[in-house]
């Protein structure tokens, strides 16, 4: 199936490609009323780019594979996590969330830059102090962020009210480190205290949107794209990837630590051992 073909990370797409590839994944349905110059431009690359992604999907060329997607859409064996019937069963809606939670890994897996990730596991690992912002839905994440970090013997702290944010960023100094976690970029709130870390010359890192007014702002930008349409689901997807970057960031800053974190990893495992029945 085209769809799945798309995210399944079986086929070997350049990076333009695979831009094209999220495109069409995150809404089918507007791609075949679509001419290819407007898909082009909507994706940055040219035409010969996306006749090559259609050939690699073994369609003649973009004509055809419209019609192939067309059929896959309204085929009643596909399931999509952006579709429901009227009355979905429990099991439908178990397998659109679960076939959500894999596009979603894929995603991930196509799209991260180890170049992006050494460089925010540099900073981090070399930071007096670590703070994370999260807004809404991104909260959550800056929470497990700091249960997962602590570990490390930095001082690590995370806030999820804006006036906090405000305020911590303006005392925060050259020698600590700002994590944004925003999945948009372009939180008015987010962006407007990125400018004062800017400003002030604070080491940032954000787990957010390619090319965003965040991204921009920031000097090492992990970026993540989900391939849902429906924007109801964007705060699970979103939240799923950034807590996957975070579980990255943990390991390979631990990996820079190395055999320094044994005496303490183990002191922790027994303290914790303590607390159980």
């Amino acid at each position: 199936m085209i769809l799945k073909a798309l995210v399944n990370g079986e086929i070997n797409f350049t990076k333009s490609e695979n831009r094209i590839a999220i495109h069409i994944s995150s809404n089918p349905g507007k791609i075949i009323k679509q001419s290819i110059s407007n898909l082009a431009i909507e994706c940055n690359v040219s035409q010969p780019t996306i006749i090559r992604l259609c050939r690699k999907l073994k369609c003649e060329g973009f004509p055809d594979f419209k019609l192939k997607l067309a059929q896959e859409i309204y085929s009643k064996e596909v399931l999509y996590a952006n579709t429901f019937s009227e009355s979905p069963s429990t099991s439908d809606i178990v397998k659109s969330v679960m076939h959500s939670i894999h596009d979603t890994v894929i995603s991930i897996t196509q799209n991260f830059e180890p170049q992006s990730i050494d460089q925010a596991s540099k900073l981090l690992a070399a930071a007096r102090s670590i703070t994370f912002f999260g807004l809404g839905g991104s909260g959550p994440v800056a929470i497990d962020a700091q249960h997962k970090f602590f570990r490390f013997g930095i001082p690590v702290i995370a806030h999820t009210d804006y006036i906090n944010q405000r305020m911590v960023v303006s005392m925060m100094s050259q020698e600590d480190v700002l994590v944004f976690i925003s999945f948009t970029g372009r939180t008015e709130e987010i962006v407007k205290t990125a400018k004062i870390a800017k400003k002030n010359n604070i080491k940032t890192i954000s787990l957010t949107s390619k090319n965003s007014p965040l991204a921009k702002l920031s000097d090492v930008v992990l970026h993540v794209e989900t391939i849902l349409e429906n924007n109801l689901h964007i705060p699970m997807t979103s939240r799923l990837a950034h807590l996957a970057i975070i579980d990255i960031l943990s390991a390979t800053v631990s990996s820079i630590f190395g055999n320094k974190l044994d005496v303490q990893t183990n002191e922790v495992i027994e303290n914790l051992n303590k607390t159980r029945i």
